[in-house]
């Protein structure tokens, strides 16, 4: 006899794989382009009051600001992108600024994005949205969540990161917390 298991994990799927999921499907977008409350999962979103790691005391709009505006490209940030709505920055790379650290893509996503995308989602983003995707999990809805981007493996320097795949890691990491505590 198995056991049902504990929750149902959220799935990221690359965005371009969304039309071939099976009918019924519990599809979300969290693009910019998605509809409320959905969009406000977006880093391009404007929340404001971002912490700025590395920074002490700096504050961006967006997730993404942060991410552009730590980008060292030609030698330098650019913190004009910490206000406003989110924007590429267009240049090549050399890595991003945390503190006086010059980081790779792979450890920036990780000391960098990541830690500011989940940021938001616990300071920012209205909690009965967060809280309604746990919820959704822990009631044995599969829910597929998908962005702009194909991309959901942050060690995949090909292509930009999809926010989707770390806010599946972050529902499934939270659903697998709530699960303990219950335990």
């Amino acid at each position: 006899m198995s056991r049902r298991p504990p929750f149902a994990r959220a799935v990221f799927v690359p965005r371009y794989h969304v039309e071939n999921l099976p009918p019924g499907a519990t599809v979300i977008d969290v693009s910019s382009y998605a509809r409320e409350p959905f969009c406000a999962l977006s880093p391009m979103w404007v929340h404001g009051g971002v912490p700025v790691p590395g920074m002490p005391g700096a504050t961006s709009d967006t997730v993404e600001g942060v991410w552009q505006g730590l980008k060292v490209i030609r030698g330098a940030t650019a913190p004009r992108f910490f206000r406003g709505p989110g924007a590429k920055r267009g240049g090549k790379p050399s890595g991003h600024r945390l503190g006086a650290t010059l980081l790779g893509v792979v450890e920036a996503r990780r000391r960098i994005y990541v830690p500011t995308y989940e940021w938001v989602l616990e300071n920012r983003v209205a909690p009965e949205v967060i809280g309604g995707l746990i919820e959704a999990a822990l009631s044995g809805v599969v829910q597929h969540i998908h962005d702009v981007s194909d991309n959901g493996d942050i060690n995949d320097t090909g292509q930009p990161l999809a926010h989707a795949a770390v806010l599946v890691q972050y529902i499934n990491r939270k659903c697998a917390e709530r699960v303990r505590v219950r335990g």
